[in-house]
């Protein structure tokens, strides 16, 4: 079994069937099944977003993990239908295998980018790939200049594409690089607080935060906002029962790794991985409010995704079972569970 399938210590109270409750009756938020990803089913896959249009790839898929994916497909969510584009390939080397898990992705200047994963050798990954949707082609970009790693986070702001934390095969990371299309070069950004693997990150207003994910046997409880104009992390409310007031009494079942981001309508919404709770949050007030649990079946290492204020999950992996399938979320109706 590939190691990239282990459960982290410290993190068993965060179990696969945590969130679903009657409670979750009188929760908004309705999950609604869409068209199944066409490619193979798979875990750790990345995403990335270019206009109206996402774009779902690499990963490991096949018995015990023992398969690494090069596809990809892109999703056109107002025909509610997937299509094959190029996999992910080096144009000077057809022979070449860029097959990958726990890569890192971000769209940054009309153009997605793919970089750091793990190899089928074991071998942790700084290259760094652009796709351009016009041409529907692979370009090798300047390598990632920070160590090697996989399951780092990947987010763009103003035209700029971020990647930082992640792990190495022997340590968490809190480094951040900026990358910066025009000039095709990488630029040191001032660290995270905190190392950590597996979180998740999300884009509101051209603030970037990150937050869940796993420490060295510590579950994060720390969120924090990056601020690129003066380049520092600035802390925001902890995902724990921190304070003596009720606001945050259930804020530890926000805690996860190996979760999913989306953002709808300025608010952002975190769920899968090592929980099933659905919790949304909100810049303004900087507060969480709990929504209805995910009801697919639990999963973690999937992808969430965007488009046009539109929330989605797909793919990843519930227990020995690969995932191909993929839901919408909308956080103001009741939930169905019949659709």
């Amino acid at each position: 079994m590939r190691y990239l399938n282990v459960c982290f210590l410290g993190l068993a109270v965060l179990t696969l069937a945590s969130c679903s409750s009657s409670e979750d009756t009188t929760r908004l938020g309705n999950w609604v099944r869409r068209a199944d990803y066409q490619g193979d089913a798979r875990r750790e896959a990345v995403s990335f977003v270019i206009g109206d249009t996402a774009y779902v790839g690499t990963g490991t898929s096949g018995v015990d993990g023992g398969t690494l994916l090069s596809s990809f497909y892109k999703y056109d969510a107002a025909k509610d239908n997937w299509t094959m584009i190029a996999s992910l390939q080096d144009p000077a080397d057809a022979t070449r295998n860029l097959a990958r898990t726990g890569a890192s992705a971000f769209a940054a200047a009309g153009k997605g980018y793919v970089a750091t994963g793990s190899d089928a050798n074991f071998r942790s990954l700084r290259d760094t790939w652009e796709y351009d949707p016009a041409t529907n082609s692979w370009t090798s970009k300047a390598d990632f200049p920070g160590a090697a790693r996989y399951f780092a986070v990947g987010f763009s702001v103003k035209g700029q594409g971020y990647i930082g934390t992640g792990y190495d095969g022997g340590n968490n990371m809190s480094d951040f690089f900026k990358y910066n299309p025009a000039s095709n070069s990488w630029t040191p950004i001032t660290a995270l607080k905190d190392k950590r693997r597996q979180a998740v990150s999300f884009v509101i207003n051209d603030s970037a935060y990150v937050v869940t994910g796993t420490g060295a046997g510590t579950v994060p409880t720390r969120m924090y906002v990056y601020d690129a104009t003066n380049d520092i992390w600035v802390e925001k409310a902890k995902i724990e029962n921190a304070t003596d007031e009720s606001f945050d009494d259930d804020y530890s079942s926000i805690s996860r790794y190996a979760g999913v981001a989306f953002v709808i309508n300025n608010k952002a919404y975190v769920t899968t991985g090592s929980s099933s709770a659905t919790w949304e949050y909100d810049p303004i007030n900087d507060r969480w409010t709990e929504k209805t649990a995910f009801d697919g079946a639990s999963r973690t290492s999937a992808v969430g995704f965007s488009i046009k204020n539109r929330g989605f999950v797909g793919t990843g992996y519930s227990s020995s079972t690969y995932l191909d399938d993929l839901y919408e979320f909308y956080p103001d109706q009741e939930n169905d569970t019949n659709d």
